[in-house]
């Protein structure tokens, strides 16, 4: 979870890492799935405590984007596709640009070992937390 205070609220941006979303089964099972690229370092550290657009900070939009990206044989980011939107567009895009700038990958491997292209899925967790009150003392010494 990265958290930053800004003004009177503090945001959480939490990225969700999931290896895969759930999809239907029977598709899961007709299609193998795609070689899986491998994050260098902890993707949670390519979204800045302050990278909460203000513009949807302002507009309390809050949301889920789960992305997939392609990945190149040498683990270059190629493309970030919006698997499921958080509802908000600039949320959603603010994602992939994060991830794009900031995101870092070991290629996929095929079964003999070779680099090869692949894609990674997960999820970003945009969400706005309201400071708890504070206790100020009015007898300062």
């Amino acid at each position: 979870m990265v958290q930053s205070k800004i003004g009177s609220v503090a945001l959480a941006a939490a990225l969700v890492v999931a290896g895969t979303v759930s999809g239907h089964a029977k598709d899961m099972a007709a299609a193998p799935a795609p070689p899986r690229a491998k994050p260098i370092g902890n993707p949670a550290s390519w979204f800045p405590a302050d990278a909460y657009p203000p513009a949807a900070r302002n507009a309390g939009a809050e949301g889920r984007t789960v992305f997939s990206l392609d990945i190149d044989a040498l683990g270059r980011i190629m493309r970030c596709n919006i698997v499921t939107s958080s509802g908000s567009e600039l949320l959603d895009n603010t994602t992939c640009d994060l991830l794009v700038i900031n995101g870092r990958f070991e290629p996929a491997h095929d079964a003999s070992g070779r680099p090869v292209a692949g894609t990674w899925q997960s999820g970003m967790r945009w969400k706005l937390v309201q400071d708890s009150p504070s206790f100020e003392d009015d007898e300062t010494p």
